[in-house]
């Protein structure tokens, strides 16, 4: 009976690492399969089971969070927007809460760390391809340039012509009905280079785990490649929050300490020379936001303020929960054609009220406590704890310049960082929480 258990909760943990390694891989329409086939599975043996879930204290922060979602779809103007988004979040949320029920050993934990590194590899690695496509394509053919920009290009093509099949009053509703093309810019495996380069952000703390503190020589020699790809599909993006924030995660990584240290030293100078070298167009699109006549800094110059004027306006609940609401906003009447606030906490602030943002800084403010705490222990734990923390820390960043919630995946990735992140959480500090009442008792 036991091995019976044993086995069908091997195969219930194969779906971690596949959606960990596939979803950043796939169309953002293919994506939450691999999410929602885990959680299905875990749910159905759950039942079956007759046990409670578990979420943490962390996934109760984000169950807060979405119930006032649903608080907010009652004022809201837009019932199709704020069904969307809450749906999105449940949907999302499936990834946290299976990764916590089947990640349980330290073992499957660096596997899943393994798998982030090779998806940050292959998708930066995807990205460089785009923009060398581009750029041979420009000299010689034309018709090859942007041929796999997107990656997924004839998968987009073919679920536009499927979308003008939906209703009017569901259309109507959307930000666009055709995905944008972003020719001079990679995007790899994703819908626009923003959320390429947020994700690579994201993952580049996984390469660089593996190429730091992987057990074999092989898998740190895979890591160390993966770090370096994954820098240049950030850099192929063109995308300048994301060049700063990856040097921010990079800083963060050096808290290692020791060698390990000196060697990401190492090789993040190599890799800025690299980029330098190579890639000088990415240093003087970075340059430019010192000029003053930047449009994406003016844009969002006038965005903001018509943001902070929309919260004067309404700081409490907020317009209500969905994008289509502070869109029209926007649109109709502070003339700025954005769809959002790009900026998650003032998304946030602006959909959902003061409550709104408040249980969102909760949620990471819990992980930020557990990851003290897990950073405490030393060793192996605190290797974790660097690595989860700058992983975090670069979905946040690059929140503060992009609304990531309005894109599938960066948010099933968030979920399953943090998803990851509670597993740890569970592993290490209730064994430190059990081995101190133990010694309690003995006292």
């Amino acid at each position: 009976m036991q091995a019976t258990l044993t086995t069908e909760k091997n195969k219930l943990y194969m779906f971690a690492p596949a959606a960990f390694l596939l979803a950043g891989l796939m169309p953002e329409y293919v994506a939450p399969f691999f999410t929602v086939a885990g959680f299905a599975a875990v749910l159905k043996k759950r039942a079956a089971e007759k046990k409670k879930p578990r979420f943490g204290d962390m996934g109760i922060c984000i169950i807060a969070f979405m119930a006032w979602m649903v608080v907010g779809t009652f004022y809201s103007s837009s019932i199709i927007s704020s069904l969307a988004s809450i749906g999105l979040w449940l949907l999302m949320f499936s990834g946290y809460y299976f990764f916590t029920e089947t990640v349980d050993t330290a073992e499957r934990v660096d596997t899943i760390m393994y798998c982030g590194s090779l998806t940050a590899g292959i998708s930066g690695a995807i990205g460089i391809g785009q923009m060398l496509l581009y750029h041979i394509g420009n000299h010689f053919d034309s018709s090859i340039s942007n041929a796999f920009n997107p990656f997924w290009r004839f998968l987009n093509l073919l679920i536009e012509k499927l979308v003008v099949f939906l209703p009017e009053f569901i259309t109507s509703k959307m930000g666009s009905t055709t995905f944008h093309s972003f020719d001079t810019r990679a995007c790899s495996t994703f819908s626009n280079p923003l959320f390429f380069a947020a994700i690579e952000v994201m993952l580049l703390p996984f390469a660089a785990y593996m190429f730091l503190c992987a057990p074999t020589l092989k898998k740190r020699i895979i890591g160390f490649f993966c770090f370096m790809l994954s820098i240049g599909g950030i850099a192929c993006s063109y995308s300048r929050g994301p060049y700063l924030f990856a040097v921010a995660v990079c800083a963060i990584l050096l808290l290692y300490g020791g060698k390990k240290t000196l060697k990401l030293m190492g090789v993040g100078v190599a890799a800025g020379g690299i980029v330098m070298i190579f890639a000088s167009g990415t240093v003087k699109r970075l340059f430019t936001l010192l000029s003053g006549k930047d449009i994406s800094v003016n844009t969002r110059k006038a965005l903001w303020d018509g943001i902070f004027d929309m919260i004067g306006d309404k700081p409490i609940l907020g317009y209500g929960t969905g994008f289509d609401n502070v869109r029209q906003m926007l649109h109709n009447v502070y003339g700025v054609k954005q769809p959002h606030a790009h900026n998650i906490f003032l998304e946030a602030w602006v959909e959902n009220g003061i409550l709104g943002i408040l249980l969102l800084i909760a949620v990471f403010f819990v992980f930020f406590i557990n990851i003290i705490r897990l950073y405490k222990l030393k060793d192996r734990c605190r290797e974790y704890a660097i690595t989860l923390f700058a992983s975090v820390a670069g979905f946040v960043l690059c929140g503060m310049t992009d609304c990531l919630f309005y894109g599938l995946k960066p948010l099933q990735y968030l979920m399953m960082v943090l998803g990851l992140s509670q597993a740890v959480f569970a592993i290490y500090l209730n064994k430190q929480t059990e081995k101190n009442n133990e010694h309690i008792i003995n006292r």
